[in-house]
């Protein structure tokens, strides 16, 4: 989506008008509001996928070899994870700075406080969570878009950060997404292999072992035929990224309502309560 944003620039430039003025400061404030929302849900899915693996790893390890090399591989990989994943957790703290800091500023507070952020940000995107399988993200040319923000007639010190902010922010929305991403492929991955495993030990061996097959196994080949299911609240988040993501374009524009998009964190929410719970999950995704 980001990749677009220079050809969208373009478009735009021919609609801005005065009328984006009285509104930006404002928009800046919705922005700021929904993102400091949107990195505590992020922080919340990025926990329920240590959780998730963790236990779905322990759930494997009885049906694994039972030697010292299996409980050491497994431990060492659980434990990168579990630093991996409080790396980006720290990295959500520093996005979260930087949307406080902005609706300070948007509200009226002309204090460096929101430079201090943003110089924290770039800090953070020079060395952020470096996760497997994923190439360093290179930087979108959003600069274009932000430039024509200088043209509006609002609040000096906004336009000044909105400028300054466009290629970082776009920059650490996108990287956000590909976490979310990778934590989808690594998910499915342990669950493939948990499947498997499952598979050998509840299906394969009671039938060519010849053993007496009752209620139970038939549950357990006819789970293994059915599909798979996706990591829902996974993907649910990463469309939320993708949405956090045309938030921050529009406010690049001098558009944004974010009632949707907080409505989408609130619901993110609610079914990550859920998911810890283990409640069915009976909301609509969309």
């Amino acid at each position: 989506m980001l990749q677009s944003i220079p050809h969208v620039a373009v478009c735009i430039a021919l609609v801005l008008t005065a009328a984006c003025a009285s509104k930006t400061p404002l928009q800046a404030e919705g922005l700021a509001s929904a993102g400091k929302q949107y990195t505590t849900t992020l922080k919340k899915v990025n926990s329920f996928a240590l959780d998730h693996t963790l236990e779905f790893t322990a759930d494997l390890l009885p049906n694994l070899p039972r030697d010292n090399t299996t409980l050491l591989t497994q431990t060492q990989a659980m434990q990168q994870r579990a630093e991996l994943l409080q790396t980006t957790s720290n990295y959500l703290d520093t996005q979260a700075l930087y949307f406080a800091e902005l609706s300070a500023l948007a509200k009226g507070d002309t204090g460096t406080g929101t430079t201090r952020a943003l110089r924290k940000l770039v800090e953070a995107l020079n060395k952020a969570p470096d996760v497997g399988g994923i190439p360093r993200v290179s930087k979108e040319a959003v600069a274009g878009l932000a430039g024509h923000v200088a043209s509006w007639k609002h609040s000096a010190q906004v336009r000044e950060e909105l400028i300054r902010s466009a290629e970082p922010v776009a920059h650490a929305l996108l990287l956000n997404q590909l976490i979310v991403d990778e934590q989808i492929q690594w998910i499915t991955q342990r669950e493939e292999l948990a499947r498997q495993v499952e598979y050998r030990e509840k299906v394969l061996k009671p039938f060519v072992e010849d053993k007496k097959l009752g209620e139970t196994w038939k549950n357990a080949w006819m789970k293994h035929i059915k599909q798979v299911p996706t990591i829902e609240l996974l993907e649910q988040a990463k469309a939320a990224s993708i949405d956090m993501q045309q938030a921050w374009v529009n406010v690049l524009r001098g558009e944004g309502s974010f009632e949707h998009l907080q409505g989408v964190f609130d619901q993110l929410n609610s079914n990550i309560q859920a998911a810890n719970k283990r409640e069915p999950n009976t909301h609509d995704p969309k």
